[in-house]
């Protein structure tokens, strides 16, 4: 970083999931006139805490939101992001990362069965990859590496959980019609 230089910070709009954090982009020029864009975003407390407690109270409870979100992505990832990182300013925490805004999803209704079946098998695998680096993964073998019925133990498992976030979904919109304000 000691080659580059700041040249440009804006105030960066992000999307609807984000909707009034800080976001901002920064152009670094490096000695050759090269260019970089950094994102520094706000790191929010988890949707959990902000359902129970004011925004105020989860952001002075847990400071150090950037390292828990760079964390998660430095698990999740094989290469992590060699600009990643976390800072706090105030009493805000912001994570910092290459910016690079190539966001696309599939249209999962526009595929056949084939390339469906094809893209889940692909979700799964980077999902499995992902747990595999995880801090959990001893535990994770521990459970399966013995078991038999691991695909009825997993089923089970994840039925269980649907449930609960159908569960969790109802009591979060019967919150909202409750009116409470808690900020």
């Amino acid at each position: 970083m000691s080659n580059f230089r700041v040249s440009d910070i804006i105030r960066y709009s992000v999307g609807v999931g984000s909707f009034g954090t800080r976001c901002y982009l920064v152009l670094l020029t490096a000695k050759d006139n090269s260019h970089l864009v950094l994102q520094i975003k706000e790191a929010l407390p988890s949707r959990f805490d902000l359902t129970t407690m004011t925004r105020m109270d989860a952001q002075k409870q847990v400071p150090e939101e950037g390292k828990r979100i760079i964390t998660g992505q430095r698990i999740l990832q094989t290469f992590s992001d060699p600009f990643l990182g976390s800072m706090n300013v105030g009493d805000r925490s912001f994570y910092v990362r290459q910016f690079r805004d190539m966001k696309d999803s599939v249209k999962v209704n526009k595929l056949n069965k084939n390339s469906f079946n094809a893209y889940t098998h692909m979700c799964a695998f980077i999902l499995a990859v992902a747990h595999f680096q995880s801090p959990t993964v001893a535990m994770i073998y521990g459970y399966i590496a013995e078991s038999k019925k691991f695909d009825k133990h997993f089923t089970d498992w994840a039925t269980a959980y649907s449930k609960q976030v159908h569960k969790d979904y109802a009591t979060f919109k019967n919150y909202l019609k409750s009116g409470v304000d808690k900020n």
